[in-house]
């Protein structure tokens, strides 16, 4: 398996430490993202790519058991802090590649998930390979990642994207990994005409604070309700879910 690509070494990049800052004070966005998982999770979780654990208290909401994988230090730390007082959440600093190392071989999930983590990562379909053995029967791996790869642009590759995702690319992934597709959509139809504008037009290298906070404040609350009606044809972000169905 070709090893994860590391965005943030030791002493974190700091553009990307500022986009996970970004993203923790996006509280609407935030939880927008949230509640495109939250049905399909179940009691026992295993969350990849933790970070500074902007998502790892919700995901432990309700009573769920979360395990959170997180291998960079820098973050690794935060998250530390942020779960403290969870005692339903387990913190683990660890790569995918060394699950096996820091699991019992028998340890299996209802829910893996990964959050804005699989573009990261080379060899996706390897990884998605190397967790789905850890799904329990009936168990859900819950992939959110950035679509459009037309949209493609400078802050994608500051921010360590391979790639951004399309439905039919997604498709063949799971397809390619050996998972059934069970659900797929896409989320956030404004915000990639803002991230095409910003890549493509305004050739930008970062994420304007301005930006985001308009748009955390009065196009997520809008945009979120219109799309409980109405299914985009493309959008910022693409959920899809693949469930075992093997025994």
């Amino acid at each position: 398996m070709t090893p994860p690509k590391d965005p943030i070494p030791v002493e974190i990049d700091p553009f990307y430490a500022e986009d996970l800052r970004q993203m923790e004070r996006a509280v609407n966005y935030r939880d927008w993202q949230f509640r495109m998982v939250e049905p399909f999770l179940g009691r026992r979780v295993l969350e990849i790519g933790g970070g500074i654990g902007n998502f790892t208290p919700q995901l432990a909401g309700n009573g769920r058991k979360v395990t959170s994988l997180e291998p960079n230090e820098f973050c690794f730390r935060q998250l530390e802090e942020k779960t403290r007082e969870l005692c339903n959440v387990r913190p683990l600093r660890a790569t995918v590649e060394s699950l096996d190392t820091v699991l019992a071989p028998e340890e299996r999930f209802d829910s893996v998930v990964l959050m804005n983590v699989l573009e990261h990562i080379q060899d996706d379909r390897a990884v998605l390979n190397t967790l789905k053995q850890r799904l329990a029967t009936g168990g859900r791996l819950i992939v959110l990642v950035p679509a459009g790869p037309w949209a493609h642009g400078p802050i994608d590759e500051r921010l360590g994207h391979y790639r951004r995702y399309s439905k039919s690319c997604s498709r063949i992934l799971l397809q390619n990994a050996g998972l059934s597709l069970e659900f797929m959509r896409y989320y956030n139809f404004i915000g990639i005409w803002g991230w095409w504008w910003n890549a493509k037009m305004g050739k930008l290298e970062g994420q304007n604070d301005a930006q985001i906070r308009f748009f955390d404040r009065w196009v997520v609350p809008l945009a979120s309700r219109i799309e409980r009606l109405i299914r985009p044809p493309v959008g910022q972000s693409i959920l899809f879910v693949s469930r075992n169905i093997e025994s």
